[in-house]
């Protein structure tokens, strides 16, 4: 046998014996299912990364607001403070309707509703346009789509720096800000639709930019407050 011969051998031995001895078996455990499984008493992935976006915001919705969505109840609204005047609204269609209490509350938040509209930029300049000055506005979407029912399907998955150039081209808008939440393991369990009780503090709140659950905009209408 030839040196390199026999060196060759050596190097496949040690290859073989390091590769095994890192072999170990994958625990998928809910991850593994081949169903949904969240109850309506659970508490979404989603919702409960809507609650950290604005919990550091609960001082600027202390006021008359709109929350304009596709949920009728939606889970997070009751981190809002305890005596905001809140309107909660389903969106309907290019929901031009709902938009009338837009011009007599502090903020506005739209909660994927924009998502499902084929033109995301018509759509929130009527938002735009119908807020008073110095109106607070904050944007949800989520960057990465599952399965709905079609009432409720999105049209868009919208990436962070995509909502971010959608708002800042809106000249009336000010102070433009987006947040990203999410990871591989919020992003399957959001996809699972798996409660994010299940979850630790530390899986909710590690942020993986290749993962966006949950895109949040927070911007405000240019002006004072009257």
């Amino acid at each position: 046998m030839s040196r390199t011969t026999a060196l060759t051998h050596v190097l496949v031995g040690r290859w073989r014996t390091r590769s095994s001895s890192r072999r170990s078996r994958v625990e998928l455990g809910d991850f593994g299912r081949h169903a949904s499984s969240l109850d309506q008493n659970e508490v979404s992935v989603y919702d409960a990364l809507v609650r950290r976006l604005l919990r550091p915001r609960l001082a600027t919705l202390a006021g008359p607001g709109l929350v304009l969505g596709v949920d009728a109840e939606p889970g997070w609204t009751d981190v809002l403070p305890s005596a905001a005047d809140v309107k909660v609204l389903l969106a309907t269609g290019r929901f031009g309707r709902e938009l009338g209490a837009a011009a007599t509350v502090d903020w506005v938040v739209l909660d994927r509703c924009l998502q499902r509209l084929p033109e995301l930029t018509i759509a929130l300049e009527e938002v735009v346009g119908r807020l008073k000055p110095g109106a607070a506005l904050i944007t949800l979407f989520t960057g990465i789509a599952r399965a709905e029912p079609g009432g409720r399907r999105p049209l868009w998955s919208v990436a962070p720096y995509a909502a971010r150039r959608l708002h800042e081209e809106r000249r009336e808008l000010e102070r433009v800000e987006v947040e990203q939440y999410g990871n591989v393991t919020l992003a399957l369990a959001w996809i699972y639709r798996l409660p994010a009780d299940d979850l630790t503090e530390r899986e909710l709140g590690t942020v993986d930019p290749a993962y966006p659950v949950l895109v949040g905009v927070t911007a405000s209408r240019r002006g004072r407050r009257g």
